[in-house]
């Protein structure tokens, strides 16, 4: 109960701090990624088995293909010969054929994602990627795995989880933190939401390989993301195309409008927040 109390006061005072935090003070925070993060005292391993930073998208795809054939070999084993046997080949082919179709490019054009929470996740024209898998049998508070890659190379995995009396995790999110904190042997470090790089608090932990982010989805709900050290390290170099302020508004117009006895004033510092 005293570790609950005290991290639900370390989750207050990071709200508070966010409001108090100017936004060029957040964003430079959150470059700092994993370095800050408190060390663990026990090793971040990944929840699905077989699944490794730097596995290509086909790699994964195999091993999700060895998960399914394990989920489904109890229920093999209990099936009649005949259509019980064809409903599971059936089923059992689709979900892997499922997980192959859910990749999504993050290329020249927007996607879908922009609109979820996962929309700070990745950038686009950096050979990024993302494949995703509801798994039918296993830890029902898993509601969807994301599978990040970069250059064709693993490197994030967010588990989107449901919190309730029954799942491994408890009920709320503080009771979530005050496990992870517990299980890691070390209290995770409160991050404010900024409202441009992160939308939401976390909390978060690293060790020798990995970086965990617990990140509040709703008081019932959280995401899991595990980074790789490796990667996360030299994101700035990996994503070398930066995107760019969109105002809806065509360049050639935007120079017809201002006219030409208008002085643009000096360009914009890049070190500055825009």
């Amino acid at each position: 109960m005293k570790a609950k109390r005290l991290l639900g006061a370390l989750l207050a005072g990071g709200l508070a701090a966010a409001v108090a935090m100017p936004a060029s003070d957040a964003l430079a925070k959150k470059n700092d990624v994993q370095a800050d993060a408190p060390a663990t005292k026990k090793a971040i391993n990944l929840t699905l088995p077989g699944i490794a930073w730097g596995m290509s998208p086909r790699d994964v795809a195999n091993q999700i293909d060895r998960i399914l054939d394990d989920d489904y070999r109890p229920l093999y084993k209990d099936a009649q010969p005949g259509v019980q046997m064809t409903d599971l080949d059936r089923q059992i082919a689709e979900e892997k054929a499922e997980f192959r179709r859910s990749r999504i490019d993050f290329g020249s054009l927007p996607t879908g994602m922009d609109a979820s929470p996962l929309r700070t996740e990745y950038t686009y024209n950096n050979k990024e990627a993302v494949m995703s898998f509801t798994r039918s049998h296993g830890d029902a508070s898993i509601t969807q795995t994301y599978f990040f890659f970069i250059q064709e190379r693993l490197w994030k995995v967010i588990e989107e989880r449901k919190l309730s009396d029954s799942s491994p995790l408890g009920k709320s999110y503080t009771e979530a933190v005050v496990k992870l904190s517990t299980n890691y042997g070390v209290p995770g470090r409160v991050q404010q939401p900024d409202g441009t790089t992160r939308f939401a608090i976390e909390v978060d932990w690293k060790d020798a390989n990995s970086h965990l982010r617990a990140v509040q989805r709703s008081e019932t709900s959280l995401a899991l993301a595990y980074e790789d050290n490796g990667t996360l390290a030299n994101l700035s170099s990996l994503r070398t195309n930066k995107a760019t302020q969109d105002t809806g508004i065509d360049p050639d117009v935007a120079a017809a409008i201002r006219g030409p006895s208008q002085d643009p004033g000096p360009p914009p510092d890049k070190k500055k927040k825009r």
